[in-house]
């Protein structure tokens, strides 16, 4: 597609006019669509109220077709998402609905978020679960990922939880390759997908995953409290819903109080109660917006292409070391000799460049996101200030 394209993309995300916004990692920019939505619905829930039944329906329309757009994201099918608020919630889903018994185990690795660990580490202390870690380095060499899985599963591991992009190291890892070796050990995989989704192209059903864990913030460019659980339709009698409520049943009538209750057949079963309502119709406009407007192949393309630029770039200053392997998405991970990571940040944003520092390997390092909305001369606007800082 032509620069126009671009320029109208940008136009529709007015942060890139203040800013160079180079943390999607963490939030994304809002696009104008998806405020619209916000607004719209909540001054109709402001001059109209919110017990109106019809409103009600047509929420309930709106959240199906939400599940419906996560499911063409990710190359499911709609019966297979939970709409829930984040990545931490759904891999909380994934790991507390297993029937765990003393002495099972759950692998995880170094890369992982506390969404994906703190669940494992939790689970260990409620039901005498083992946590076994597996030493990935910085991820960037699919036989030594896949030679360490290997060496961590054992006959007691019941589930392997693992990132998909790393949020610290930016690597992307052989995801089909590591879901084959897990269940021909006949061991689950939960996916965190918070570096992932929206920066590359998915398809579950594909990489045979078994639970994928999403947020709306960060590269979908939704609201904050909006995000989705994909399970696998064959799992889904498997994982047991942890918390439960109306939104969980098949239908209103099917519980009594005589605790007879019929859960829904599809993954809506993991979904508890009130979702705001705002900010479902905002992520529906951001996923549309994305589809429809910015294009997901363009997309894609663009945040691999920027995240190249930026390994490029900042690798050429004086000192720096790049810890993001040639195998990424979106993030790009380094450090640059004799620059404090967290006063860089600082700096930087003093000039209106918004990065981000993440711990890595037991210490900082400086983070840079590449979103599709960026551009080059963002980049080289960060190479050009740490240059300044340096000397």
């Amino acid at each position: 597609m032509s620069d126009s394209h671009l320029r109208a993309v940008r136009a529709d995300v007015p942060a890139t006019e203040h800013c160079a916004y180079l943390n999607t990692g963490t939030c994304g920019p809002v696009p104008r669509p998806a405020l619209a939505a916000l607004r719209a619905e909540a001054e109709h829930a402001f001059e109209q109220g919110r017990a109106n039944i019809a409103d009600y329906d047509r929420f309930k329309t709106t959240v199906a077709e939400l599940r419906a757009d996560f499911a063409r994201l990710l190359g499911a099918d709609a019966d297979e998402i939970a709409l829930t608020h984040h990545t931490t919630e759904g891999m909380n889903i994934a790991t507390w609905g297993l029937n765990w018994q003393s002495g099972d185990e759950v692998l995880v690795t170094t890369l992982e978020h506390e969404g994906g660990l703190i669940p494992a580490y939790v689970a260990a202390r409620r039901f005498g679960v083992d946590v076994r870690v597996a030493d990935l380095g910085r991820g960037g060499d699919p036989g030594a990922v896949l030679a360490a899985l290997e060496a961590g599963l054992t006959p007691r591991t019941r589930l392997l939880s693992i990132s998909h992009v790393s949020w610290n190291s930016g690597a992307c890892l052989p995801l089909a390759e590591i879901v084959a070796l897990a269940h021909r050990r006949g061991v689950l995989v939960a996916v965190d997908g918070a570096q992932s989704a929206g920066a590359v192209p998915l398809d579950v059903h594909a990489l045979g995953v078994d639970f994928y864990a999403l947020p709306g913030q960060k590269w979908l460019c939704g609201p904050e409290g909006v995000g989705a659980l994909y399970v696998r339709r064959d799992r889904i009698s498997l994982l047991r819903p942890t918390f439960a409520g109306f939104s969980s049943l098949r239908d209103p009538e099917s519980c009594s109080l005589s605790g007879d209750f019929l859960f829904a057949d599809s993954a809506k079963r993991y979904e508890v109660g009130t979702a705001f309502r705002p900010a479902i119709d905002a992520m529906r406009a951001s996923l549309c917006w994305l589809e429809e407007t910015v294009g997901w192949e363009w997309a894609f393309t663009r945040v691999h292409a920027l995240a190249d630029e930026a390994c490029t770039l900042l690798g050429a200053l004086p000192g720096a070391v790049i810890y993001t392997p040639r195998a990424h998405a979106g993030l790009t991970t380094f450090t640059v000799a004799g620059l404090d990571p967290v006063a860089a940040v600082e700096a930087l944003a003093a000039q209106g460049i918004i990065i981000r520092h993440v711990p890595f390997q037991g210490a900082h390092a400086l983070r840079v996101s590449t979103g599709f909305y960026n551009t080059t001369g963002e980049l080289e606007r960060v190479r050009d200030a740490l240059a300044a800082l340096i000397s």
